[in-house]
């Protein structure tokens, strides 16, 4: 497996971990942590979506700096994406079968 495969699927496992504690402290709870979890889960992938679109337009158009940095940076592709999914998926899905001892 080369750093390629592995990052990514690191990456997704890591971020299926989260969430899958995300998730189960909001189902599970009664207090308001869960809803904070939550959303602080959500409003940060949120910023993060927003400046990953604003910022290579506002780049390309006014900063030839910022332009030339961002032209050196890792760009994930569909194929990564996919392996994160992939990573997110199968470590939520084994974490819930051994700690529940089954699919429900």
């Amino acid at each position: 497996m080369t750093r390629r495969t592995f990052m990514p699927l690191f990456m997704g496992s890591a971020m299926g971990l989260m969430m899958l504690v995300v998730a189960h402290r909001q189902l599970t709870s009664v207090d308001t942590i869960g809803f904070i979890a939550l959303g602080v889960f959500v409003g940060v992938h949120l910023v993060v979506a927003i400046l990953a679109l604003a910022l290579p337009v506002w780049a390309a158009t006014r900063n030839p700096a910022v332009h030339r940095f961002l032209k050196h940076i890792h760009r994930p592709n569909l194929h990564n994406v996919g392996l994160m999914l992939i990573g997110a998926i199968l470590t939520a899905f084994t974490m819930h079968t051994w700690i529940h001892g089954g699919l429900i």
